[in-house]
């Protein structure tokens, strides 16, 4: 344990994320090349539908997915995260054997274990007392702590264990205004944040990983501060009431788009909070996103949508089937104080799933979903197991 918890306390910029598994005393021997995705923000609900969420952006987190859904809240929305937590089901296990390995500095063990999970990927995000206060136009979100770790085994001059990491510390607000336009609803949004960000991409060698328990390295951190904003856009086209095309106010289209680090000068401001000689992070990446809304008509305590979106796109790492986005969504209401969603999609190719709750205040949210983590033509997904608790009110 001693590994992680000396990693995350280095990252963390509020120190509450040692609940991260333990697996990287790291030592540098090179960059490793990430071919994921990396997400600034992720929403549970959004993941368990594909992460489709651009044209259905209608609670607090449309601050990070689509600012233009704002205009169109009906009530104010707090959400205050107690913890989120996920995780590859094949990380612990690592993890234990990792340790043991260490633990009697036997090289040719820790060499047998990397060598035996060659091509292994493996995901976790923590996020912690994250806050987000949303009222009609308008939101505002604090998030301390929002930790993904990546982490895969491979050989270059031997077996080595690759590391990526992100912490982000965010303050975001943004804004949402209604249009007066002819031919439907339209709003615009924007979301202007400061990010704060730990970065660490590494590669260790067995030998390191069998021999030194604190070998990490302050100078191997890059971090800095930045400011960005994204902005959104959002349709709803009126529906002729008789003629060919009068069915499809049956399915409620919605459309939308975002413009995500609209800026992206990089994070210029240097605090030096972990080290005095850190260096700059990489940048956030300009992206596109645009994605449709299906909405069925309401029945007894259900109401049913389908979504679809193509996100990421500019992104060094964007292809088409890791910017395809899709899903389902069944809300249910019994009461005000009695309510939840079930959820299914496709993220990047892959299945994903999820479920919440809300019982007066508290919320639970339960989701797995796969990202895809290889090139185009050698595909690899990382799957995930999400909890996350929450206050919702």
């Amino acid at each position: 344990m001693r590994r992680v918890s000396a990693f995350v306390s280095l990252l963390s910029l509020v120190g509450v994320s040692q609940m991260i598994c333990s697996t990287s005393a790291l030592a540098a021997v090179g960059d490793f090349k990430d071919f994921s995705i990396h997400q600034h923000y992720i929403s549970a609900r959004a993941m368990g539908m594909g992460g489709a969420f651009v044209a259905a952006a209608d609670d607090a987190t449309a601050l990070f997915y689509n600012p233009a859904g704002l205009a169109n809240l009906g009530e104010s929305h707090v959400n205050l995260s107690l913890a989120q937590v996920g995780a590859d089901s094949k990380l612990p296990k690592l993890s234990s054997d990792i340790n043991a390995a260490s633990s009697t500095n036997n090289i040719a063990d820790m060499v047998s274990l990397l060598e035996s999970n060659y091509g292994n990927h493996y995901s976790v995000r923590v996020g912690a007392l994250q806050a987000i206060w949303a009222r009609p136009r308008w939101a505002l979100a604090v998030i301390p702590v929002d930790l993904n770790l990546e982490m895969e085994i491979h050989q270059t001059v031997g077996p080595q264990l690759a590391v990526v990491a992100h912490q982000d510390t965010t303050i975001a607000y943004g804004r949402g205004w209604k249009l007066n336009v002819a031919d439907g609803s339209m709003s615009v949004g924007a979301t202007g944040k400061a990010i704060y960000r730990g970065y660490y991409n590494k590669s260790i060698s067995a030998i390191e990983l069998a021999f030194d328990s604190n070998i990490l390295k302050k100078e191997d951190v890059g971090e800095g501060l930045t400011f960005d904003f994204d902005l959104g856009w959002m349709w709803k086209p009126n529906i002729p009431q008789s003629g060919f095309w009068s069915w499809i106010k049956h399915v409620k289209p919605t459309v939308g788009a975002t413009v995500r680090n609209a800026v992206d000068y990089g994070f210029k401001t240097n605090m030096h909070v972990l080290d005095k000689n850190s260096r700059e992070p990489a940048k956030l990446q300009r992206r596109l996103d645009v994605g449709t809304m299906f909405e069925l008509p309401d029945w007894w305590i259900w109401r049913t949508r389908f979504v679809a979106d193509l996100r990421d796109i500019g992104h060094e790492n964007f292809t088409v089937k890791k910017g395809t986005h899709m899903g389902v969504e069944f809300l249910w209401k019994l009461a005000s104080w009695w309510q939840g969603g079930w959820r299914a999609g496709i993220n990047q190719g892959y299945f994903t799933a999820g479920f919440n709750g809300d019982f007066a205040l508290f919320r639970l949210d339960l989701v797995t979903y796969a990202n895809e983590v290889g090139t185009s033509s050698s595909p690899k997904a990382s799957r995930v197991y999400m909890a996350k608790a929450s206050l919702d009110f």
